[in-house]
């Protein structure tokens, strides 16, 4: 080797690119990755190929300390890029994109609470840039000239070596005994289009991660499926449709993308009529998307308004609100339309203006419905302003329209609630039926901070050994108990509370506490899977009986149970939930990664890994199917968002409609004559 590139130099390439695997095993040993596994193998081929590629375009520097300098700065923000994955993953459940970099203002906001949410052991991910700063220190002190020069002919083995490096990469996306069989994506599609952010930094590493995620901004790649088998329904069809027109859009398309939206939406079952269907038939419907609320909530003797609310309500005890990229306004999007949010982006905020024929909203309004929406901030944080009036919304109410006092740049106080349900209930409850939508604020984060609402019901948790910022939570979360109380209230007065039925559902558990916290106030283990993200989910009507339901269920299933529960005009193939009460139920939550929960298993997507809760079990074909069910929908929703897929369609769809209806009239007229 020393034939071809200066012994000095290579030595320096090899021990680079230990530093940066370095990184990348006390990466997989902090998140609890397996170490010892193939994924491991590609990791070190790609700091290999790196290494040789980095030090290539370093051999054109002729001064020795600016190559110093310049390894310095990129094991260092590769190292910090690392450690800043550990952090996002641990305060806000995911890991960070550049499509997500919105969600560094709630970093920087509650920077405190941030470095909180670190342990001791992530510390060791910063470990290898500091040793290398003592590995260059120690080494440049017995030097006397640090600068090794490459020839012509030296850098050509280095890119040679580079593309050797990278062919025997990109083997191992394809070698099946490197590939696991049950991965949600397969590794060869993950590389080029890397929308998975979990699997990739488990199959890829960090710092691979990061390049393919840069690339992915400025090279968009789609992987788009191309067959789709007719799913069976062994249910009595009852609701059909007539698809002539559909199918005719399909046939003269000649948009890629929406030709296989069209073909896998037309491919879906048709969920049947059920006992519950139009059980509430012609009431009013508010939903609340309360903030920070998990089941905390469950605790009659500090929230007496939301026990009194269970009294008459179904309660799903399994329900969960796992946390996408915008946990907040994400969960609202997907619970207004049972679309999945795009793991890479902002969902809300990056296309506020796509429309959705399929709303909570449109069905309402389809209905005759009187429709609005109440938030007591502005959109600081989120386009409600826009993306509410785009879904629909008769009217959206901000916090300044309805008159509450609020400082926007304040990430410290937060507005009442209570003002919130008193002024939005004294709107919508001047017409009926009416569909009103509520997300509150006041149980937001920070905790570690003195706030009014903080502070306000402290002395009701004295006798407790909670934290202080546990306490500060409670305080804040007993006010939004008390707005439930002035809802209930404001209804009864106004003889309506029969009439209106009340969906209350959690955006996310309140990740501004510690684990410690939360595992304090629960009474399960939230260190189990992902028992972190469980959260209430209550439909309440005043003349229900209580019952409790166990099957898992999250916010992508509010949405088809409601359309079926007040019998509104709905295809339920444009869905990605499911109705609760359909007795093809699949009985399944599916978090913003891709894993999964049944009764029967748990599938881990960032692992691959398959967890059995009893004896019964899946055969390999079964996890496969169910994974690729999931892959799918996940897919389509990010093709049909990324492209405003239902505006396109439904006036495709209409203008289709009018194109047959006319040609029908003609053939009419003509047999008439």
């Amino acid at each position: 080797m020393k034939k071809f590139i200066h012994k000095k130099y290579i030595k320096e390439i090899f021990i680079y690119a230990f530093f940066l695997f370095a990184v990348e095993i006390l990466f997989r040993a902090t998140e609890n990755f397996t170490i010892f596994s193939w994924s491991s193998w590609r990791i070190l081929l790609s700091c290999l190929a790196l290494s040789f590629l980095f030090h290539f375009l370093l051999a054109f520097c002729k001064n020795g300390k600016t190559r110093d300098i310049v390894r310095i700065l990129v094991l260092f923000i590769a190292n910090l890029y690392a450690w800043l994955q550990v952090g996002f993953e641990n305060f806000l459940g995911n890991y960070m994109s550049i499509g997500t970099s919105g969600q560094i203002g709630a970093v920087t906001s509650y920077i405190k609470g941030f470095l909180l949410s670190y342990h001791l052991e992530h510390l060791m991910v910063l470990a290898p840039f500091f040793l290398y700063i003592v590995y260059v220190v120690l080494t440049r002190r017995k030097e006397k000239e640090s600068l090794v020069k490459v020839s012509i002919w030296q850098k050509f083995c280095l890119l040679f070596i580079t593309v050797i490096l990278s062919g025997l990469y990109f083997s191992t996306l394809y070698i099946l005994f490197m590939q696991n069989p049950i991965q949600l994506v397969e590794n060869k599609d993950l590389f080029f289009s890397p929308t998975n952010a979990s699997v990739a930094i488990n199959q890829f590493g960090t710092s691979m991660y990061g390049l393919l995620d840069v690339k992915q901004q400025i090279f968009p790649v789609n992987i788009l499926e191309n067959s789709f088998e007719k799913e069976e329904n062994e249910e009595e069809e009852v609701r059909t449709f007539d698809d002539t027109a559909w199918e005719s859009v399909l046939q003269e398309e000649k948009n890629e993308t929406y030709r296989t939206l069209d073909e896998y939406f037309l491919s879906r079952t048709i969920t049947q009529p059920n006992d519950y269907t139009g059980y509430f038939e012609g009431k009013n419907l508010i939903v609340i998307m309360m903030e920070s609320v998990n089941n905390i909530i469950l605790n009659e003797e500090y929230f007496p308004n939301f026990a009194k609310i269970l009294e008459h309500s179904w309660y799903w005890e399994n329900s969960y609100s796992p946390r996408n990229a915008c946990p907040t306004g994400d969960n609202e999007f997907s619970g207004m339309t049972s679309i999945y949010a795009i793991n890479t982006s902002c969902t809300a905020n990056t296309y506020p203006d796509n429309q959705y024929f399929t709303s909570i909203f449109n069905r309402f309004n389809a209905a005759g419905y009187t429709t609005s929406s109440y938030h007591n901030l502005d959109s600081t944080y989120y386009a409600r302003d826009v993306f509410h009036l785009s879904m629909g919304s008769g009217h959206y109410y901000d916090g300044n329209e309805l008159g509450i006092s609020f400082d926007s740049s304040n990430f410290v106080e937060w507005p009442s609630d209570v003002e919130l349900m008193e002024k939005a209930s004294a709107i919508f409850s001047q017409n009926e039926p009416f569909m009103a939508w509520i997300t509150t604020v006041t149980a937001h984060q920070p905790y570690e901070e003195e706030s009014t609402y903080g502070e306000k019901y402290l002395s009701l948790f004295d006798d407790t050994d909670y934290s202080i910022t546990l306490k500060r939570y409670l305080s804040k979360l007993k006010v939004t108990d008390d707005a439930l109380g002035a809802l209930l209230q404001e209804l009864e007065a106004k003889d309506i509370l029969d009439d209106t039925v009340i969906v209350l559902y959690g955006d996310h558990y309140p990740y501004g506490l510690s684990n410690e916290d939360v595992a304090a106030a629960v009474d399960y283990d939230i260190t189990d899977f992902y028992e972190i993200e469980r959260t209430p989910f209550v439909i309440y009507n005043s003349t229900l009986e209580q019952q409790v339901f166990e099957e898992n269920t999250f916010y992508m299933n509010i949405l088809p149970t409601l359309l079926n529960l007040f019998d509104l005009d709905y295809d339920p193939r444009l869905y990605f939930g499911e109705d609760l009460f359909s007795p093809t139920y699949s009985n399944r939550v599916i978090f913003a990664d891709g894993s999964w929960q049944d009764t029967i298993a748990r599938y881990d997507a960032s692992t691959g890994e398959v967890t059995y809760l009893g004896e019964e079990t899946y055969t390999l074909k079964e996890i496969q199917k169910i994974n690729r069910e999931i892959y799918l929908k996940k897919q389509m929703s990010q093709l049909a968002v990324t492209t405003n897929y239902y505006q396109d369609l439904e006036e495709k769809i209409e203008a289709k409609q009018r194109e047959l209806k006319e040609e029908e009239n003609i053939y009419e007229e003509s047999d008439d004559r």
